[in-house]
């Protein structure tokens, strides 16, 4: 598994475990894209974004804002759900996000965070995993396989 970064502050993950995915996905080649899509719109995104918000780093300083929650306390992230993908991006309240996560603007001192790179890549299996069963579901289904 890997992460590639763009300019959008953005991750590209890469699966290395392939061969199983696309032997399913051959097995059902007219129903696996829709079967994929699903299960990133109705499990695997919404895992991500919690992982993600699980690993935002919360201050220190007590009493820094008490009028405004925290991101890891909030609904922070947007997903906006693409074919066989989704983009995770902080909501417009929250673009702050991005200042610790990559260790620029008032966080160029500090080493980056990456906790967005770190929850995706934690849920890597786990999106895998998600994509074979719903699969095999679909093929036990259409072909009445094991």
């Amino acid at each position: 598994m890997g992460a590639e970064f763009n300019a959008a502050t953005s991750w590209s993950v890469d699966f290395v475990e392939l061969d199983k995915l696309i032997k399913n996905m051959q097995q059902i080649p007219d129903e696996s894209e829709t079967v994929i899509n699903n299960t990133l719109k109705n499990t695997s995104g919404k895992r991500t974004v919690k992982t993600i918000i699980q690993g935002m780093p919360l201050s220190g300083v007590i009493n820094r804002i008490t009028t405004k929650r925290h991101a890891a306390q909030s609904q922070s992230l947007n997903i906006t759900h693409e074919n066989l993908g989704f983009i995770i991006r902080p909501k417009k309240n929250f673009e702050y996000l991005k200042y610790p996560d990559l260790g620029i603007g008032t966080s160029i001192k500090k080493s980056p965070q990456e906790f967005m790179r770190k929850g995706m890549e934690q849920e890597v299996p786990e999106i895998t995993d998600d994509l074979n069963q719903e699969l095999l579901k679909m093929i036990n289904k259409k072909l009445g396989g094991k």
